[in-house]
């Protein structure tokens, strides 16, 4: 076994110095490319913008491992992407058409306390993360939210209801989404687990919900807001 090679590959440990200033150097390449954004956060990143975070870092990668990788052609790399980046975001400003087609644009996930039909029809949508995402904004159950977009950038937008006009159903906590039933036993009004349409459901029948249409499995449609709850 040659810990040699296993250590250093085919360098001596003098290169390490070498990888060290080559490290320190594109890094300093990455930080300022990403201070010529004005980005300061991940969270504020289009799928635009990040590709061009993954390409800035494989650019800068080679150079700080490799000796036959210059770092000037690294900079010649940043200074082409960062050129693009700057063409495309002056196209953005000036055709809308190609605003949508990179940076994407938003979407009501939620009208008037149950799923909106753009999300139903929206696969790439996880209801798991969807409730995750209100659990987070402190949203108890459905009935609370007035309006929910899902932004650009991935966060969601919530418009609530007045105390006073805060509807029945569906909670997006787990304990009450592990009770969903397709045959429930007291005809009440039951919220649907897949878009959280509210409507009566006679006790023994199975029923198919009227909003989404794909979904005959209900629970308790719950009344309670988020400061009434116990959960909170």
């Amino acid at each position: 076994m040659n810990w040699q090679e296993i250590l250093f590959g085919d360098e001596n440990y003098f290169f390490l110095a070498e990888i060290a200033i080559r490290s320190l150097i594109m890094f300093l390449f990455v930080f300022l490319g990403l201070r010529i954004t004005g980005k300061r956060a991940v969270k504020q990143l289009s799928i635009f913008e990040l590709l061009i975070i993954i390409a800035l870092g494989s650019a800068a990668g080679d150079p700080m491992l490799y000796r036959e990788v210059g770092v000037l052609n690294a900079l010649v790399v940043f200074v082409v992407i960062f050129l693009l980046y700057w063409l495309l975001t002056k196209f953005i400003e000036h055709h809308k058409k190609i605003e949508a087609l990179l940076e994407g644009k938003p979407f009501y996930v939620i009208r008037d306390g149950r799923a909106s039909k753009e999300s139903l029809t929206h696969k790439e949508l996880a209801m798991d993360e969807f409730f995750s995402a209100l659990r987070v904004s402190g949203v108890f159950q459905l009935g609370e939210v007035k309006a929910g977009v899902l932004e650009t950038s991935g966060n969601m937008s919530l418009l609530f209801y007045p105390k006073e006009e805060i509807r029945p159903g569906l909670s997006v906590w787990p304990d009450y989404l592990s009770k969903k039933t397709d045959y429930v036993a007291q005809t009440d009004v039951y919220a649907c687990t897949t878009c959280g349409n509210t409507q009566k459901v006679n006790a023994g029948e199975k029923t198919r919900c009227s909003h989404c249409l794909q979904n005959d499995e209900w629970v308790k449609a719950i009344s309670e807001s988020a400061s009434q709850s116990e959960y909170f």
